[in-house]
């Protein structure tokens, strides 16, 4: 009974959350309230911009949370966060909060109403389709499972260079949730960079099949622009890019996430 009332408290506290720029693609669902409307029903601007993008397939939704809301969401992550330093051969980083476990009667859930109503959101059917669309993917290929982290930055934190591919992983995607009172610069560091690929010489080894390598220095960067989500789709030998080392002492924090699909890459 004790668990059934701190769902139901939960669920209260996002309730209680405003609701600006309507909701859902033409205000259609409260789920996708977080959300900008006038992201929501760019699709086709936003679909067109996608499939044109060098070096590969990859996307910006710029100011893609209502007015006000991630705000509330960054303070949340401030004010709640235990952060765990990180560190392999290919990332320095600090994971402060992993979505993907927390559950919405988790007494940590019931302190951040407002990320637990982003989660909602950016695993709703009706957000995983508007991805479909805007991504060219054939619908109901996204699937509900949750896989996301609020992750920070700091002084000489990076992530190499990789195109994220592991298992069902279909679409990556960076909600960005700098300090939004100060812009970020080129100074700063943190940038998203985006590789071009080539062939690699074919070798015995690999069987005579075709592997695609990264060029040694990026062709596109991005600012790590506070409530920007930059996304691209998962593809082998394709979606290369890493995290530029960060300069400056704020903090890059962001929601980083994956969404996936029912089935494991395979060629067209």
């Amino acid at each position: 009974m004790e668990g059934n009332s701190k769902k139901r408290k939960v669920k209260r506290d996002i309730e209680k959350l405003p609701h600006k720029n309507g909701g859902g693609i033409n205000g259609s669902s409260s789920l996708l309230a977080p959300i900008s409307s006038s992201v929501l029903r760019a699709t086709d601007e936003l679909s067109k911009s996608y499939r044109e993008s060098k070096p590969y397939k990859h996307g910006v939704l710029s100011n893609f949370c209502a007015n006000g809301f991630l705000e509330q969401v960054l303070d949340e992550v401030k004010q709640n966060s235990k952060v765990k330093f990180k560190e392999s051969d290919l990332f320095k980083m600090y994971q402060s909060i992993d979505l993907g476990n927390l559950t919405d009667d988790s007494e940590l859930a019931q302190k951040m109403p407002s990320l637990i109503q982003l989660k909602h959101a950016l695993y709703s059917i009706e957000f995983r389709s508007f991805m479909e669309k805007v991504a060219s993917l054939e619908p109901g290929t996204l699937t509900d499972q949750v896989d996301c982290a609020a992750n920070c930055h700091t002084t000489g934190c990076h992530l190499l260079c990789h195109d994220d591919v592991i298992g069902n992983r279909k679409i990556s995607y960076i909600l960005y949730l700098t300090d939004p009172t100060t812009e970020w610069t080129d100074a700063d560091g943190g940038r998203l960079e985006l590789y071009e690929s080539v062939v690699e010489e074919v070798k015995a080894e690999h069987d005579g099949k075709v592997k695609r390598i990264p060029k040694p220095f990026p062709c596109k960067t991005l600012l790590p622009t506070f409530n920007s989500l930059a996304y691209f789709v998962v593809t082998p030998g394709e979606s290369f890019h890493s995290v530029q080392e960060v300069f400056c002492d704020r903090p890059r924090l962001s929601i980083q996430g994956k969404l996936y699909s029912h089935s494991l890459f395979s060629l067209q």
